[in-house]
């Protein structure tokens, strides 16, 4: 064992320089052509399935449906096409290492093409299975730790427990997969470098498995322990590091919730390590199973053919033509695709969706609302979009301020209202000491100010408390006029207004406030003009099938104002797109928490000093 992980390192160090180069420029590659690829077919898969939006109710349903199957069958076969290529060159480096020869990216493009298309010709799908289950079995590793820090939907877990056939099923496709990966365990040596026959490859396997296969499973299960503890260390790491800058720079109270906001976003850049990591190293092993083998056999295998000259594969004019228009429309798609992916956050898998954060009237729990300190104080605390309330003075100027009289905060005892003042009088008043003598002073901004603070650091929501045709054209005027119509969203309670607005700009996004409804829901969630809406916290829990018909439609859901802990953890569990609320710190754990399993959490909480109830 001892002399096979350092035949390992071996192999893997001594071209180490072309294999890295290559992986990093093929998991690009990947990035940019099958990634985009796999999504399109996704959502294909959910449009022919008859559904826009896939609940945790509808989940197992879609994914049992013999077309959402179909579609994952084809998305397999991409993935283990993907796999075959890479494959093929890393039996082309390892082979060159064995040998003791150098070789530089260029003469690994060359023979490696060569390869693969002398392999493809002569084998081609049968060199697919066993790159899908070497890709299958080796990843199984690393999602299953991922898996241990995910706590699923109750829904779907009771789904599960009532299906014994599907637990059963599942447990023997991971048996059978796991056998006929160690039967097939040196078929991609014995096609590319040794040209053999599959029923001759078939035979040579057995003969080299023969007595080996207890050895050969330890060490691949030591093995992957050993890497993805290794990986999982470095995760741990990266996770420490930015906890304890978090503390350091924003203080104590806000670690968690930034920690918990990148803590699966860090996986994104985990699995791309991962990748660079699990997959050479593990077929690094196996090209040393297959080498030790051969010489115990007495078999001797010859060395990699030099080659400078180019690999010609196609020779006729009109093929290649074509293979490069195809090209280029497979890479148009997928760029179409990525622009998509970074333009819509969103996904229409709702178990993967974590709610939107809104500071009602800024950070209103620990600073006096629409002021400029609770929109800092919002922003500072990691809002993703800061909501604001807008009435206009007497003089037509907009102003953050949610009632009709001043009476309830600011110092103005003269319970005056706001459409009578003017923006001078206004500006008198002292808009902070009502909550805090630390804010005495604070005033009443204009909607310009609060915009100039809020630009290029967080969305906002714009709501308006007075119906009129000149309020609504100067928060238009100011949101266009500083370019944030793409970062607003004008919300109201009354539907004809934000018509209105959609009609005099339809590039504004518009949010309709419904504390009841009574009536067709499904026409309400059709209207055009309507891009979103927000639901009282009662509305929202007591009316599942107003989401669903609202989700439908592909649009999302607001609840507000929800402030208590146990209120907060309904609303996330209940997959509300964005939540409303005086609390973002505490928002941004909860729904950070949605999907983390709770021993997860508890080890986040003691690990970073926050009392575990």
């Amino acid at each position: 064992m001892k002399k096979t992980f350092k035949n390992v390192i071996s192999s893997i160090t001594y071209n180490f320089k072309s294999l890295l180069i290559f992986e990093l420029i093929y998991r690009a590659l990947g990035l940019v052509a099958v990634f985009p690829l796999v999504r399109l077919l996704f959502h294909l898969s959910i449009r022919l399935s008859g559904l826009s939006y896939i609940t945790n109710t509808s989940l197992i349903n879609y994914a049992t449906r013999p077309m959402t199957i179909m579609i994952l069958l084809l998305v397999l076969i991409i993935l283990s096409v993907y796999m075959v290529i890479e494959l093929i060159f890393l039996s082309v480096i390892f082979d060159y290492g064995y040998h003791e020869r150098e070789l530089s990216l260029k003469t690994l493009l060359l023979v490696g093409s060569r390869k693969l298309y002398e392999t493809t010709v002569k084998y081609r799908l049968r060199i697919i299975l066993p790159a899908f289950l070497f890709f299958i079995l080796v990843e199984l590793f690393h999602i299953v730790g991922i898996a241990s820090t995910i706590n699923l939907p109750q829904v779907i877990i009771d789904q599960v427990n009532q299906s014994l056939w599907l637990q059963i099923a599942f447990i023997g496709l991971v048996f059978i997969l796991s056998v006929l990966f160690l039967e097939t365990v040196f078929s991609i040596n014995h096609y590319v470098i040794e040209k053999l026959s599959t029923k001759k490859a078939f035979r040579e396997s057995r003969r080299m498995l023969k007595g080996n296969r207890f050895r050969l499973i330890v060490e691949f299960l030591l093995l992957n322990i050993f890497l993805n503890g290794i990986l999982y260390l470095f995760y741990a790491l990266l996770i420490f590091l930015v906890g304890l800058f978090v503390s350091l720079t924003k203080g104590e109270l806000y670690t968690l919730s930034v920690v918990l906001t990148i803590f699966y976003g860090l996986y994104s850049f985990i699995a791309l390590l991962s990748t660079l990591i699990l997959l050479p190293v593990n077929f690094a092993l196996i090209s040393t199973w297959y080498y030790e083998s051969r010489e115990k056999l007495g078999i001797i295998l010859t060395s990699a053919p030099r080659t400078n000259k180019p690999v010609k594969l196609i020779s006729n004019l009109w093929i290649k033509r074509s293979l490069f228009f195809g090209l280029l429309v497979i890479f148009a798609i997928n760029l179409v695709n990525i622009i998509s992916i970074l333009g819509s956050p969103k996904t229409a898998l709702e178990i993967l969706n974590v709610a939107e954060i809104v500071a009602h009237r800024g950070a209103s729990w620990d600073a006096p609302e629409n002021t400029i300190a609770s929109i800092e104080l919002a922003i500072f605390q990691g809002a993703d979009i800061v909501e604001i309330d807008v009435r206009e003075t007497r003089d037509m100027v907009p102003i953050l301020m949610h009632d009709a009289t001043t009476f309830r905060t600011t110092n103005d005892t003269l319970r005056r209202r706001i459409n009578n003042m003017s923006l001078e009088e206004v500006k008198t008043l002292d808009a902070g000491s009502w909550f805090s003598t630390e804010y005495a002073g604070e005033s009443i901004p204009t909607l310009e100010e609060a915009l100039l603070v809020i630009q290029g650091r967080a969305k906002v929501f714009i709501e308006l408390k007075a119906d009129t045709t000149t309020l609504e054209d100067a928060v238009l005027d100011l949101v266009v006029s500083m370019n944030m119509v793409q970062d607003s969203t004008i919300l109201s309670f009354n539907q004809a207004q934000l018509i209105r607005i959609k009609g005099k700009n339809p590039d504004v996004k518009t949010l309709l406030l419904l504390s009841s409804f009574y009536g067709d829901i499904d026409a309400l969630a059709k209207q055009s003009e309507l891009d979103m809406f927000g639901f009282s916290e009662s509305l929202f829990r007591n009316n599942p099938n107003f989401v669903e018909a609202i989700h439908s439609h592909q649009k999302k859901i607001y609840v507000w104002t929800v402030n208590q802990e146990q209120s907060l953890r309904d609303v996330v569990d209940l997959d509300a797109d964005g939540i409303i609320t005086d609390r973002p710190v505490l928002a941004r754990e909860i729904a950070y928490s949605k999907n983390a399993s709770e021993l997860l959490i508890e080890i986040l909480n003691r690990f970073f000093k926050k009392d575990v109830n």
